[in-house]
């Protein structure tokens, strides 16, 4: 099984012993999905986590009105998961699905714990992480009330270029807090204003 990328991942922020790395490796699995299929569905026991080897995914939930909006996009490299599932061991609040074929190194979370417990240095890695996307969420509810929809979509070409590339405009315009009809617009002329200035990434 290929576990390499998940490895070089780990180790950028944790240095694991390689009896560690191999132990790590046995709680492993890879899960694969097809375009298009729901890896983890509201409501359903989501206290597992993924990482992404291929492919691409988003995060989402529907509202009372039957509307979805988009909360993460992973691809390679990227984690994904219902963090309130894992955290609080509740049904998943979201819906995951796969936007193209994906292969996914797969984790549950009682593995995880336990294997964290025994090794306190890997800790840190997940601490970072968890950091990071705290750090995304809050930056993104900034962007929500301070920036223009071109500078939130300006912002998001320059930090996420591949995801601008590879994910739907409709799930971009979700996530953006946009209506289809506005992300035109603004799509438009963030186009056509080539002279606009780029944000600083954070």
């Amino acid at each position: 099984m290929d576990f390499e990328r998940f490895l070089s991942t780990i180790r950028r922020h944790a240095q694991l012993s390689e009896s560690e790395e191999t132990r790590l490796c046995s709680l492993l699995s890879i899960k694969t999905l097809k375009r298009k299929e729901l890896l983890v569905r509201a409501g359903d026991d989501g206290r597992h986590e993924y990482f992404v080897n291929k492919g691409c995914l988003r995060t989402y939930y529907i509202d009372e009105k039957g509307v979805e909006h988009n909360t993460y996009f992973a691809i390679e490299g990227y984690w994904v998961s219902d963090i309130y599932s894992r955290t609080f061991n509740a049904p998943a609040l979201c819906n995951i699905v796969a936007l193209e074929d994906c292969e996914l190194v797969h984790i549950s979370n009682m593995a995880l714990e336990c294997f964290l417990k025994d090794v306190p240095g890997l800790e840190r890695f997940f601490r970072i992480s968890y950091q990071n996307s705290l750090a995304t969420v809050h930056l993104k509810q900034i962007q929500l009330l301070s920036m223009s929809g071109c500078e939130r979509y300006n912002y998001f070409r320059a930090k996420y270029p591949e995801l601008d590339m590879r994910i739907p405009q409709k799930h971009i315009a979700s996530y953006l807090g946009f209506t289809p009809e506005f992300f035109n617009t603004v799509r438009s002329k963030a186009i056509r204003d080539n002279s606009s200035k780029t944000p600083r990434l954070l």
